[in-house]
């Protein structure tokens, strides 16, 4: 998931000035990332029972892979990759990429492939975060601060 603004003119506006609009825009890039990231890499509440599981194969699966059953307590588990301090900001030439190389993430807090039992827990998915930023209206004041900095 992603969100793009579209701006017309660009080429037109930045052969005024001496600095390229993506220089002019890494720090806003990376202010929006950190704060899509602090909305994401919150751990919610403890896990919600009865566990809700997708499927019947997807429980079984659970129980014949786990060597530790339920009940489940997070940031003990041996096999646990740490979901929340693993959300990392890259800047890239002209954005952003917020993400993280755990491997249940998906699972987790991805919107389309969030499992019941994480969504009833209360994990907040990728699309909330960004939404979240995106609706407090940080992107549009990070980006002006950004330009004026530069080119004001």
């Amino acid at each position: 998931m992603s969100y793009t603004i579209e701006v017309r003119g660009l080429e037109q506006v930045q052969a005024k000035f001496s600095i390229p609009l993506a220089v002019a825009l890494q720090p806003a890039f990376l202010a929006i990332g950190n704060e899509v990231k602090a909305a994401i890499a919150v751990y919610p509440g403890p896990v919600r029972y009865p566990i809700q599981w997708a499927s019947e194969k997807q429980r079984r699966y659970f129980f014949a892979h786990r060597k530790e059953a339920l009940p489940y307590v997070r940031s003990s588990d041996a096999e646990s990759q740490r979901l929340g301090p693993s959300w990392a900001v890259e800047l890239q030439p002209f954005g952003v990429i917020v993400g993280t190389r755990v491997t249940y993430a998906p699972f987790v807090q991805d919107a389309e492939r969030q499992q019941p039992f994480h969504r009833n827990t209360g994990w907040k998915t990728d699309q909330k975060a960004a939404q979240e930023v995106a609706e407090g209206g940080m992107i549009e004041r990070a980006c002006w601060l950004a330009i004026e900095h530069v080119y004001g």
